[in-house]
């Protein structure tokens, strides 16, 4: 039986506002007014993962991409981890917690303004959670009005990850979503020992209802269409869509790859490209 006092997990660099101190922050600010705000949630993905997925997840994408952009001379700063979202139907799950979309939008507005202050000029919103979206451009909306140099991106990577996996990354020919072969992958390469594949039950969506959740209509992966989600008790027991044995570290890493080259990109012809 595993200790208690066990490690669970381990924490990569490079550091985030959390790991940092005020006078670290602000010899930062020398080098750069660009900061990576991973905005999460904390809800369920199935009996395999934890409730804690979509902030992991939005947590590694930006230190992976900070890492790539100081390897190309482009300097940025992580923010703190928001780890609550607009999760109201995820409720049916216990240990979700779920904001308001209210709450969201004033928390994000004060921590971006609290940025500003402290000189941060390029403030990029890269969410764990897709459904933090809406909230997510309102903030960036209010702190544009409010400030008179601000610049706030929403920056949503899912539209690129789709595209990769209708050209055939994954295993998966079926309607994978939500804590399904995707998202467990991408936690299998970063907290392995978080993940429980046994426990993890293959459950797919009818055509219909997963057109409302992830399809190429759907806006948060490119298309016009936008279904908010009322219950995902409802749609889905298990809490989980698609089959999380698909998941491999290996397509994990992939996933990444095509998030951060992504990002990379456009923070790059932003922010730090001058032609």
């Amino acid at each position: 039986m595993a200790s208690d006092a066990e490690d669970l997990y381990v924490i990569k660099g490079p550091k985030t506002l959390y790991e940092m101190t005020s006078a670290e922050v602000a010899a930062a600010l020398e080098r750069t007014t660009t900061v990576l705000l991973p905005v999460g949630a904390t809800e369920d993905h199935g009996a395999h993962l934890p409730l804690g997925v979509d902030m992991f997840e939005a947590r590694e994408i930006c230190r992976r991409t900070a890492y790539a952009l100081d390897q190309q001379n482009c300097p940025v700063v992580i923010g703190p981890t928001i780890p609550f979202g607009v999760s109201t139907f995820h409720m049916g799950f216990p240990g979700t917690i779920t904001l308001t979309s209210s709450t969201l939008i004033l928390m994000l507005k004060e921590v971006m303004m609290s940025l500003y202050h402290h000189g941060f000029r390029n403030l990029c919103l890269i969410h764990g959670h897709d459904g933090n979206l809406p909230q997510m451009m309102v903030a960036a909306q209010d702190v544009v009005d409010n400030t008179p140099d601000a610049t706030v991106v929403v920056m949503n990577w899912m539209v690129e990850l789709s595209k990769a996996y209708a050209a055939g990354l994954g295993k998966s020919r079926k309607g994978e979503s939500h804590g399904g072969e995707g998202e467990t992958a991408r936690i299998l390469a970063t907290h392995p020992e978080l993940v429980d594949i046994s426990k993890g039950q293959a459950f797919y969506l009818q055509p219909h209802e997963l057109r409302k959740i992830q399809s190429p209509e759907h806006m948060k992966t490119g298309g016009g269409l936008f279904y908010p989600t009322r219950s995902y008790k409802a749609l889905t027991p298990v809490g989980s869509i698609g089959d999380p044995a698909l998941a491999t570290e290996e397509t994990g890493e992939q996933g990444y790859d095509v998030i951060v080259n992504w990002l990379v990109r456009i923070i790059k012809r932003d922010f730090f490209d001058q032609s």
